[in-house]
């Protein structure tokens, strides 16, 4: 176990440059070495993508790792791919010559991590194939997805465990960053755990100072708690268009600040994290898009302008900051209006069954699908043009397409943005004879081979600008040789495209002969409404300190207050109150004979509820007693 061990803190070095493990990492990292199936709960920040990219380069081959998210998979091959790891993803949005590729390399043992979508999972074709790579770890990240007890059931996530039948003696280690007991034991018993080994990290953030604040004016607000707290900050709001808005307000007010969401460009969207991670831009405004991945240790401040749909989306998002370990703030901003809104957006995203059918009709018959067939067909998604030709609210559309998801009908990938890519196919010597045969595209064929290296094994990202300066020709034109080479078998060229994609995973169902299954819908309708209604009882509750409403949550109770929070300083504060009023009321009593309710005008600066409660706390002390003309006396000065 010790040579295990060293072995482990010296690739630590190697790659991460960190002498030593965070709390529980090492104790996961020996168990998924040892071959034990482990379920790993650490809180966001805790390091959970090292406890199983260790183990994947400690046991060699290949670790396939299976995450909901592509942005997550892309930014986590990107950082592997920097240390001089060799990573692939493969996701819904790749065509079956680029998945190809990607398989043959592992197959050749090129390959030391591979990430794949949940949904690729479920084909039996796909998991043939993984059967014949030198897989030696399965990883299950975002694990909470397994369980439709979790905030973001997948079903696709249920057929991970059917990968046991193609590697036997190979482990499992799944890891999350939120899960409730019940979530917990689910994961397990999905995942066809034989023996319980599970690793959890305490939810608590000590340095974290959670804060609820009712404010009309939400900006200026925001404003405020930038320039009092200081230092980097994220701003998380619900959509697209408010990220802009906000983070132009803060520029005109002197706040360096950019906005981030899916739909931008993925090389900008890499340059605008950057500037913020590398602090040249103080704050980030942000969807929930931004985030996964992330470790930027100094972040002071996280605040949520929306109210967020569930605790564990909150709890995750709050936990990006202070990972430094000093004081950070979480703050949520609520006005009168936030919970009545949240409610409705509910039930603007629960769409009837009426309309889930018309949606599904609408989007078969746009496609040109006929019934009994589809299967395995993929096309960009405009919803707004579907929405127009077949009149439909397009948030009927986007979140019926949601729940068609989730009963394994579509898988729907929301890309933002995928650039441009080729490999080139054509083999070496017969370039030669094509270039000699068609001298007009010899510039850019000679181009694409001195630009990008590995062009030949792997899809390569292209910068459309840069190449055709480099060819020294124009953007149209560099556009139309691609096309002809492509067409030629010289490349496999994939324009950039800004559109969603939909993957009709099963057969155009009959509706006139079958209805649509919704098995897991009205489960998962109602488990959204209760974590809702979690969400609005913890903003408006004034009496629970925050970090033990959230830590309750999560079922952990032997906790005591934060002394932190907005309700523990309320607390606080109203005991140094409530002091000054008992000797206050004992000052008035000794020089005066007053009852109870001339006591509550002569005190009239103070709530009557906390005079009274202050009178009733004397009574009970014995200090103060109501004699028979129903005044009050001093009965024992203290």
């Amino acid at each position: 176990m010790q040579n295990e061990f060293d072995n482990c803190l010296f690739l630590l070095k190697k790659y991460w440059n960190h002498d030593s493990f965070r709390a529980l990492q090492s104790d996961i990292i020996l168990s998924a070495i040892q071959k034990h199936d482990t379920l790993a709960l650490l809180p966001t920040g805790g390091g959970k993508s090292i406890c199983f990219q260790i183990p994947g380069l400690a046991l060699g081959g290949t670790c396939l790792v299976i995450s909901p998210l592509v942005a997550l998979m892309n930014d986590q091959v990107h950082n592997l791919k920097q240390k001089g790891i060799s990573a692939v993803a493969i996701t819904s949005s790749m065509n079956f010559k680029e998945i190809e590729v990607a398989l043959n390399n592992a197959a050749l043992g090129h390959v030391q991590f591979m990430y794949v979508s949940p949904e690729r999972i479920e084909n039996e074709t796909f998991r043939q194939k993984l059967a014949y790579l030198p897989i030696s770890l399965i990883a299950v990240d975002e694990a909470h997805c397994i369980s439709q007890w979790g905030y973001d059931f997948r079903p696709s996530y249920l057929k991970i465990a059917e990968l046991r039948e193609y590697f036997p003696k190979i482990n499992i280690i799944a890891l999350t960053a939120s899960a409730t007991n019940e979530v917990v034991k689910d994961i397990q018993d999905k995942l066809g755990f034989t023996k319980q080994q599970v690793f959890k990290q305490s939810f608590e953030r000590k340095n974290i100072r959670y804060v609820v604040q009712f404010e009309e004016n939400k900006y200026t607000r925001l404003l405020k708690i930038i320039q009092n707290i200081g230092g980097s900050g994220i701003v998380y709001v619900r959509n697209r268009k408010k990220t802009e808005e906000i983070s132009k307000w803060l520029i005109q007010n002197n706040i360096s600040s950019n906005f981030y969401h899916a739909g931008i460009e993925a090389n900008l969207r890499q340059t605008i994290q950057t500037d913020w991670i590398e602090n040249r831009k103080q704050v980030i405004v942000a969807t929930n898009a931004f985030g996964m991945g992330i470790d930027k240790p100094n972040v002071r401040f996280v605040v949520h302008i929306d109210l967020p749909e569930s605790l564990e989306a909150y709890f995750q998002e709050a936990g990006r900051a202070g990972r430094d370990g000093n004081p950070a703030y979480s703050v949520v901003l609520v006005e009168k209006y936030d919970t009545d809104n949240l409610l409705t957006q509910f039930e603007d995203k629960t769409p009837t069954v009426e309309q889930i059918k018309q949606c599904y009709s609408a989007i078969c018959n746009y496609f040109q699908i006929a019934v009994n067939s589809g299967e395995g067909a993929s096309f960009e998604f405009d919803i707004n043009v579907i929405c127009n030709t077949y009149n439909i609210k397009p948030i009927v559309m986007f979140n019926a397409i949601k729940c068609l998801e989730k009963e394994g009908y579509f898988s729907y990938i929301d890309t933002g943005f995928e650039p441009p890519k080729v490999l080139m196919v054509m083999h070496k010597t017969d370039i030669y004879n094509f270039e000699l045969k068609h001298p007009k595209h010899e510039p850019l064929i000679k181009v694409l081979l001195r630009s990008y290296a590995g062009i030949f094994e792997n899809y390569v990202i292209i910068k459309e600008k840069d190449l055709a300066y480099r060819a020294k020709i124009s953007e149209d034109e560099l556009l139309k040789q691609l096309s002809y080479i492509h067409q030629q078998g010289v490349i496999n060229y994939i324009p950039q495209t800004t559109l969603p994609k939909i993957i009709f995973l099963h057969n155009r169902l009959n509706l006139k002969a079958e209805n649509i299954k919704l098995i897991y819908y009205p489960v998962l309708k109602e488990k959204t409404l209760q974590r809702i209604q979690s969400v609005i009882k913890y903003v408006n509750e004034k009496a629970i300190c925050r970090s033990r409403q959230l830590l309750h949550y999560f079922n952990e109770t032997n906790y005591q207050d934060c002394h932190y929070c907005d309700v523990c300083l309320a607390n606080k504060t109203n005991e140094f109150e409530e002091s000054d009023i008992e000797n206050g009321i004992l000052e008035i009593v000794k020089n005066n004979s007053v009852n109870l309710n001339e006591l509550i005008k002569v005190l009239g600066r103070y709530n009557t509820k906390t005079v009274v409660h202050a009178v009733n706390q004397l009574l009970d002390d014995d200090v103060l007693k109501i004699d028979k003309n129903k005044y009050l006396v001093i009965k024992n000065v203290k």
